[in-house]
């Protein structure tokens, strides 16, 4: 399921744009990923770990995990330095689904994975309020006032809803290249927009209809 998952999404990313695989990093390594879980003590769901063996992150920002940037395992764990450093000084602005999210905003089982470049990240949540789920995935919006929400299950619902989004072109192409000669394609503007709310709150409403 995990490869399946993770080839249909990689597919679909590269039937919307042909030079895809010049915006990613190559693969990390088992050792890569092994430390990375030794260094959050969790153990990461499948996809998730198939995925960045596929790709560690984004080389140019292309916005692949809905609209954020993929992170290297090198910057997750400065994302997640950060949630351990930071531990308990800040509650969030507000949670958008209070049973299950508890009312922190940074935590060590919070896995970041995705960031918008000002402060707001998806994560994977270890540490659920008591209707949630174990590695259920968070918009957390570190940088704007706006509400934590749970937006999937786990991470391979997670890459569900994002082919979903690719497909139906929720998530859309800027793609500039036609403005420019060949030579100057480094120079087009070439990324994927999300085309739902900011704060995610559509989104976190269609995954409550669903739940």
């Amino acid at each position: 399921m995990d490869n399946i998952l993770v080839n249909k999404l990689i597919e679909n990313f590269r039937s919307k744009l042909d030079i895809f695989d010049s915006f990613m990093n190559n693969g990390a390594s088992e050792k890569d990923i092994s430390d990375l879980e030794k260094s959050v003590n969790q153990i990461l769901p499948p996809s998730y770990v198939e995925l960045l063996k596929t790709y560690n992150g984004e080389k140019k920002s292309l916005g692949v995990m809905a609209g954020f940037g993929f992170l290297t395992i090198e910057d997750v764990k400065v994302q997640w330095d950060f949630f351990k450093m930071a531990e308990g000084e800040r509650e969030p602005e507000s949670v958008y689904q209070k049973n299950k999210i508890k009312n922190e905003l940074y935590s060590v089982k919070r896995i970041p994975f995705a960031h918008d470049g000002s402060g707001n990240l998806l994560c994977i949540d270890y540490d659920p309020n008591i209707e949630g789920k174990k590695g259920q995935i968070l918009y957390l919006p570190c940088g704007d006032p706006e509400p934590i929400s749970v937006i999937a299950d786990d991470f391979d619902e997670f890459l569900t809803f994002l082919i979903d989004a690719i497909i139906s072109e929720k998530l859309e192409l800027t793609d500039e290249r036609d403005q420019w000669d060949e030579e100057d394609w480094e120079k087009a503007e070439i990324y994927f927009n999300k085309t739902w709310e900011n704060d995610w709150t559509d989104i976190a409403d269609e995954y409550n209809s669903k739940h």
